[in-house]
């Protein structure tokens, strides 16, 4: 019986593949399966940790035609099919796929107590009367971090449990100490299995915020080392390098992440593309660099395979208005079309036609056309109860701060200057307590920094000063403030 993890790994990724020495990804654990089988459950295993979720249900399905009685190779089917940190819900067809694999192994044997718990974990997810994907997530991670703690010797089984507690971790006050108690632990596993993509990977997201960024340092740099030819390990070192303001860092991963994506993708072209070159913008925009920025825009809106999923609608919304909001290009933004990229059923993702419209209302605002900066308002109320309908409370808070700060500017355009920044004070309050979400770099506008502009367009220079300070203690590095304090 092979072990998991215990194997070279050589993944065949575009034209080229990695290597991770066995030694370095832990005890692993007995897989009730072929050689061959267990070769293919091994690599899919690797990938789960990259998050190359559609590359590792691949080798798991390899898995299972070399083996049809591989219980594990369901297990990562039904694995793949869930994206525990990623926003958005699975798609139909992954729903179906994963639904289809925990059927499967309702009637398969497992070979080892561990095999056993795995195969529970995954199947607390697809379990009958468990309705919703927080739900869901809810039930799966409960039973990974059972698992984890069962077998704590278990790196693989202690990473997916460190993965399943950062997916539950609380939105609100508390966040902070979870995610950081998570990150000792996988400091702790770090130690044991240095180069474990997994490890490195979950970690990276655990430091993922403002307070516990430069303990993620050490990892970002170490990430693309570790799964040179994956899109979204070499792109997954931006998160922290954003957060550090270290923008030709975050440029040149993410260049070779949109690099590998598309030498990767089929006739669809996956995520991880349009996902990275939303970051590049991003720290292009931030290095004063807005012919590039421009010019990767353009590249990414004219290509039209693009994979539909949410994080490939929200790069598409948000990096086209990016450009224009960090520019104060307020009449241009005013002028946006409402129709968006062609290729996403914009339907499917109303917190990403938010940034459309919240640039349309804060460009209209601001620029004087109040009638397009109401229609803009408007838009957003009906989409943020389509959000709350659908339980997106974490976008439909953010966009209030958006409908907020919106009715500031307008508010300030009638001339009444205290409840206008008494509005964009509580755009900002708001949208800083609620944070920024993993998919973005950043705010297409923070709403701090919009606080930052109406003082000192009211001649308030010492509060205005405040405002663009505090939004650098939150985004290093910022161009916008950055300038405004210069």
């Amino acid at each position: 019986m092979p072990m998991i993890a215990t194997r070279t790994l050589a993944v065949l990724l575009g034209s080229a593949c990695f290597a991770v020495p066995s030694a370095s990804m832990g005890a692993g654990f007995q897989v009730s399966c072929s050689d061959e089988a267990a070769a293919s459950v091994s690599d899919g295993l690797t990938l789960l940790h990259n998050m190359m979720y559609i590359q590792a249900e691949a080798q798991f399905d390899a898995a299972a035609s070399a083996d049809p009685d591989c219980a594990m190779a369901q297990w990562g089917i039904a694995m793949a099919n869930f994206h525990p940190l990623w926003p958005g819900v699975p798609s139909e067809a992954e729903t179906k796929r994963g639904q289809s694999a925990a059927s499967k192994l309702e009637t398969m044997s497992a070979g080892s107590a561990i095999e056993t718990d795995m195969i529970a974990a995954v199947s607390a997810f697809y379990a009958p009367g468990v309705e919703g994907y927080r739900a869901q997530l809810a039930s799966w991670a409960k039973a990974q971090i059972d698992v984890g703690t069962r077998y704590p010797e278990d790196v693989d089984a202690a990473a997916f449990a460190a993965l399943a507690q950062i997916s539950i971790a609380p939105r609100g006050p508390g966040r902070i100490e979870v995610l950081s108690k998570v990150g000792d632990a996988l400091d702790a596993l770090h130690a044991k299995a240095p180069d474990h993509p997994g490890v490195i990977h979950y970690a990276i997201h655990a430091f993922d915020n403002p307070p516990l960024k430069m303990r993620g340092k050490p990892y970002a740099e170490i990430y693309d080392k570790t799964a040179p030819n994956a899109p979204h390990a070499l792109h997954m070192p931006a998160h922290i390098f954003t957060r550090t303001g270290d923008w030709q860092q975050s440029i040149a991963l993410n260049r070779r992440s949109a690099e590998a994506a598309m030498a990767q993708s089929g006739d669809v072209l996956q995520t991880h593309y349009v996902h990275a070159i939303d970051y590049m913008v991003y720290g292009h925009l931030q290095l004063g660099e807005f012919d590039e920025a421009a010019r990767l825009v353009d590249e990414m809106m004219t290509l039209q395979n693009h994979q539909v999923s949410f994080g490939g609608a929200y790069a598409l919304a948000a990096a086209p208005v990016r450009l224009l909001l960090e520019q104060d290009d307020w009449a241009a933004a005013a002028a946006l079309s409402p129709e968006m990229h062609g290729t996403i059923p914009w339907e499917k993702f109303p917190q990403t036609v938010a940034m459309n419209r919240f640039a349309k209302g804060i460009g209209a605002a601001r620029s004087g056309d109040m009638a397009t900066a109401k229609a803009a308002l408007a838009d957003l109320a009906k989409l943020r109860d389509t959000m709350l309908d659908r339980d997106q409370g974490y976008w439909a808070r953010l966009t209030e701060a958006q409908m907020w700060s919106i009715e500031a500017w307008i508010e300030l355009a009638l001339g009444n200057e205290e409840l206008a920044l008494r509005h964009q004070t509580t755009a900002a309050d708001l949208e800083d307590e609620i944070g920024k979400s993993p998919v973005t770099p950043g705010h297409v506008l923070p709403a701090r920094e919009l606080l930052g502009d109406m003082l000192a367009q009211l001649n308030r220079p010492e509060e205005a000063r405040a405002a663009y300070a505090e939004t650098l203690r939150l985004s290093p590095n910022r161009a916008r403030s950055r300038r405004a304090l210069q």
